[in-house]
């Protein structure tokens, strides 16, 4: 024991300046959290979460489900709830097993663990990612400028400004920096391993490759590109050795994660495969995809090869570069992609800012040339995510200022022990899943995972009923917003487009592509669609007091409803309503 302590003593004093810096940065990174209740004084009401669309929000929602107990197959809706996770992750069971094992789930705030987990986790990953660099070049100075760019850094390559106008990606809940921490833990032992001997490097990287199966698809998938690069870049190489060491990890993390590559293959193929594809907007074809940082660091590693070809990791970074175009483009062979951008986004993206470092730094032979780069490339990342997090904090403030608003209804809605089913608009939905272990009647992201069509049908009829101008002129009112040439349109529209997209027969991204130009192959078919849902809204809807007959269905019980948002809607045709509360024009109803 005292001999790990001494250990950890010598690393802290010789790499102290990684540490000081990278947690610096990270307080930068969490300052607009930290700051946002002081900001707002009274009006806070302990909703604090950093906004990305609504991202983080459902990734909150999967975890308070896994708080609660339930499996993760249908986290907003109440059916489905204890199915297998449709993306076969791992990654919330794994972050909270100790509050449960604390027995902590009953009291823990999800958003509260997350934000915590999330501080503590960027921070260790710039360490990960420093000790990677200095492994490969041994250069402190280096490895700090590498791992503070790639994450304080990464909007300047990805967005191609200073000073962004969104939160640093990092700060999201919990992708990337979950699926990253484990991606730079195998780097490391990946490194480790082809630099040493010992069996147990190897062993440990082929388990955390292993491990990334169960936790991120495009963190394995990804993986799997670059170590069969590397084995093909060592074998003309002739580097035999080394080859048979990424053979064995790789063989090592495929036998671990078999498991769910047996679930994905066998889900591709079903009914419920080929709708949760068109809804995740998997496409299809065989068009190569460009890269541009890419094609840029590939001209650097021309550069590099050339003067610097006597660098033993050079077979490595080109392992990087070609990992990433082999990940973004396996669609020639596969012919479908599923959102290729992710491997831009939280891969390509940063892994080329280290390489990039790795290889411009390398080519510098003034070492006062280095510290002068040293310098600038500090002061930019301070520089831009002090701009960058100020900039954010001040364009997303009024939405957050608004979330406020919700805790009066998720108080009362707390007050009921016996979890239910809640109606809601669709503004801020994700409020009710992450504070209340109540379930909603319909999200967009139910989409997601395993539900029948008809679910699908009977949230477009209900919404549909609550709009005072579409109840009772169903045909003529889907009509009007099916002829909407816009890509994105309104709720309603959204509820239409599920189902006309799904049995268009294209990938969702061809069906968009066909809305926009105003497809007459769709509008051809339209009316036959239109006329089919509306004989099915009167018979279900409109007869016999329909809708109450849906939302017992679904277990509805309560009803939540923002006017300032939806003036269309008319609650009044909904009998059986109980006032409970109502704040800032958001009301709670009881459905009895």
């Amino acid at each position: 024991m005292n001999d790990i302590i001494n250990k950890i003593k010598f690393l802290v004093i010789k790499h102290y300046w990684i540490i000081i810096l990278s947690f610096l940065l990270t307080v930068l990174i969490f300052a607009p959290l930290i700051v946002f209740p002081w900001v707002i004084g009274k009006e806070y009401q302990g909703i604090n979460i950093n906004w990305f669309g609504t991202d983080a929000h459902f990734y909150l929602t999967k975890g308070k489900e896994v708080l609660d107990g339930h499996s993760l197959g249908s986290p907003v809706l109440r059916e489905g709830k204890n199915d297998p996770d449709p993306y076969l992750s791992y990654s919330e069971y794994i972050l909270l097993a100790p509050i449960k094992l604390l027995g902590l789930a009953e009291r823990a705030n999800i958003a509260t663990v997350y934000n915590i987990y999330n501080f503590i986790g960027v921070f260790i990953l710039i360490i990960l990612i420093y000790f990677f660099v200095w492994q490969l070049s041994g250069k402190k100075l280096l490895a700090i400028a590498a791992a503070l760019f790639a994450i304080g850094g990464y909007s300047i390559v990805y967005r191609k400004t200073l000073f962004y106008d969104d939160f640093n990606i990092y700060a999201r809940l919990i992708y990337p920096y979950a699926s990253s921490l484990i991606l730079f833990i195998y780097f490391n032992l990946l490194v480790k391993s082809l630099n040493s001997d010992k069996l147990k490097y190897k062993i440990f990287a082929g388990a955390v490759f292993g491990l990334l199966f169960y936790i991120y698809f495009y963190a394995w998938s990804f993986i799997l590109a670059l170590n069969g690069c590397l084995f093909l870049i060592l074998l003309f190489k002739k580097d035999f050795f080394t080859a048979r060491k990424v053979f064995w990890i790789s063989l090592i993390g495929l036998a671990l994660g078999a498991y769910n590559l047996i679930r994905l293959f066998s889900s591709l193929n079903s009914e419920i495969g080929r709708q949760m594809a068109y809804f995740i907007w998997s496409s299809y074809g065989h068009g190569p995809i460009f890269s541009k940082i890419g094609f840029i660091t590939l001209i650097i590693f021309a550069v590099y090869y050339y003067k610097r070809r006597d660098d033993k990791n050079w077979p490595f970074i080109l392992a990087v570069i070609s990992g990433g175009w082999v990940a973004l483009n396996q669609q020639i062979i596969t012919g479908r992609m599923v959102q290729y951008a992710h491997y831009y986004w939280y891969f390509i993206v940063p892994l080329s800012i280290i390489i990039g470092c790795y290889m411009i730094w390398r080519l510098m032979d003034n070492e006062k040339i280095r510290k002068y780069l040293f310098l600038f490339l500090l002061a930019v990342v301070f520089i831009n995510t002090v701009g960058g997090q100020y900039r954010s904090f001040f364009m997303t403030l009024n939405i957050k200022r608004n979330e406020q608003s919700y805790r009066p209804i998720i108080n009362v809605l707390n007050s009921d022990k016996q979890p239910g089913v809640i109606l809601a608009d669709q503004a801020n939905m994700y409020l009710l899943t992450i504070y209340t272990s109540h379930d909603l009647f319909w999200h967009q992201a139910a989409t997601f995972n395993q539900v029948p069509l008809q679910r699908l049908k009977d949230a477009l009829f209900v919404y549909f009923y609550l709009n005072k101008k579409a109840r009772n002129n169903f045909a003529d009112y889907l009509t009007a917003i099916g002829q909407d040439p816009k890509s994105r349109g309104t709720y309603y529209q959204t509820l239409f487009r599920n189902l006309e997209g799904y049995w268009s027969g294209f990938d969702y991204y061809a069906y968009m592509n066909k809305i926009t130009k105003a497809d007459k192959e769709l509008a051809l078919r339209r009316p036959a669609i239109i006329s089919k849902l509306n004989d099915e809204y009167t018979e279900t809807v409109l007869r016999n007091n329909g809708i109450n007959k849906i939302l017992k269905k679904y277990g509805v019980n309560y009803i939540v409803w923002n006017r300032n948002n939806n003036p269309e809607c008319d609650l009044s045709a909904v009998p059986g309503l109980k006032p409970l509360t109502s704040y800032n024009n958001i009301y709670l109803y009881e459905l009895k």
